[in-house]
């Protein structure tokens, strides 16, 4: 069975208040020319299709598009899980309706998932979706008290469906979350990815999911496999923050074989334009030479390495680099480039510090004093409720 996997397309998706839709829309007829060089017998998307619980008219009306070629035209089997990002209820609506056309949603975790079983020429194929779901939201639903992370959520969802794994099938899960096989090194986790757990173990061990054939992972950005070449994430369809530069975009073609042994490609998509960032002295960016520069009409930052602050520097910038977004001067940077795994450590522990960092990511400013008075009630009531 030949499995197109793929995560994280976050539709509708804003980078410094600036619309994403024209670049997902080239990334996604890239999609599209893929789908129908390569037929594979079921797409994945694992978790966040859409970047916005209630996405906006026009980034429904992109999916809507797309889906139309997949499942009516080329009639490829879609089954696509929530995400963090995801309106779970939303994206379920309807959803028994879009099945007898093979689309598959399911948008919120229920207590022992049904498998998915799609057949090919070598047998059938189970897939096991498990949307996006947090601990204390397993808890209330299962009534399991003494799940108090990931790593016992998991364990607990998957000892229910290895009971009740067919040994005449192969088996795939898939999953939005974060998995991983170590504590997190720096770089392993990119800023455009929402911390899913505060406190606590905020992942689970990959571990726990051997007893599958292929594992479908959505959830970070980098496309990467997590301790074995068969648990996998596919990573987002484009760069969705500036820590996320360097990264090579692909989505992940799976060939299983009747056995279930897996071969596994990537494929890269067109984009419109890449991300970078430039470090100089604004002299040398602006000058004449770099008009011809190649990468000018990316998404970029520019670190500016001039030892005193200059006038109106964005200004001069954007008659060079139109899509410049991002400016700081170098100083800022070395101070603010402090991302380590300690720091990591310490801000996942720090439940205000966590939304404070998401705060000022989204909204390019900090938290006043009264908004961060009432986060910080907030989260003193949630942490007395639970």
């Amino acid at each position: 069975m030949k499995i197109l996997h793929t995560s994280d397309w976050h539709i509708g998706r804003f980078l410094n208040q600036r619309s994403l839709l024209g670049d997902q829309a080239a990334i996604l007829e890239g999609l599209r020319a893929l789908l129908r060089r390569e037929l594979p017998d079921v797409l994945i998307i694992a978790g966040d299709l859409y970047d916005r619980s209630i996405p906006s008219r026009e980034a429904l009306s992109l999916v809507d598009d797309i889906l139309d070629t997949v499942i009516l035209e080329l009639k490829i089997p879609t089954i696509i899980i929530g995400g963090n990002h995801d309106g779970g209820q939303r994206l379920a609506f309807t959803s028994g309706i879009l099945e007898k056309r093979g689309l598959y949603i399911r948008g919120v975790f229920t207590p022992s998932p049904e498998p998915i079983v799609l057949e090919d020429g070598q047998g059938g194929v189970a897939f096991w979706p498990v949307p996006f779901v947090k601990p204390v939201e397993y808890r209330d639903i299962t009534g399991e008290e003494s799940v108090r992370d990931y790593q016992d959520m998991y364990a607990a969802i998957l000892e229910d469906i290895e009971k009740r794994m067919d040994p005449s099938l192969r088996h795939v899960l898939i999953t939005h979350g974060m998995i991983l096989s170590h504590l997190p090194e720096d770089g392993d986790l990119d800023d455009s990815v929402r911390p899913i757990e505060i406190g606590g173990i905020s992942f689970a061990r990959s571990s726990l999911f051997r007893a599958f054939d292929y594992v479908a992972l959505g959830h970070l950005h980098r496309p990467q496999r997590v301790g074995d070449d068969r648990i996998r994430y596919a990573g987002s369809l484009f760069k969705y923050s500036f820590s996320e530069v360097n990264q090579h975009k692909s989505v992940t073609l799976v060939d299983m074989d009747g056995s279930g042994e897996v071969d596994i490609r990537t494929k890269s998509l067109p984009t419109l334009r890449d991300m970078a960032i430039l470090i100089g002295t604004l002299d040398d960016l602006t000058g004449a030479s770099a008009l011809d520069h190649p990468g000018r009409e990316d998404y970029i930052k520019v670190i500016l390495t001039d030892g005193v602050r200059r006038l109106n520097p964005m200004e001069q910038l954007k008659k060079v680099y139109p899509n410049v977004l991002e400016m700081e001067y170098q100083s800022q940077s070395i101070s603010r480039g402090s991302t380590t795994t300690k720091r990591i450590k310490e801000r996942l522990s720090d439940p205000l510090a966590l939304f404070e960092d998401f705060y000022e990511q989204i909204h390019g400013e900090p938290l006043t004093p009264e908004k961060q008075a009432v986060a910080r009630e907030i989260m003193e009531e949630t942490h007395e409720t639970h």
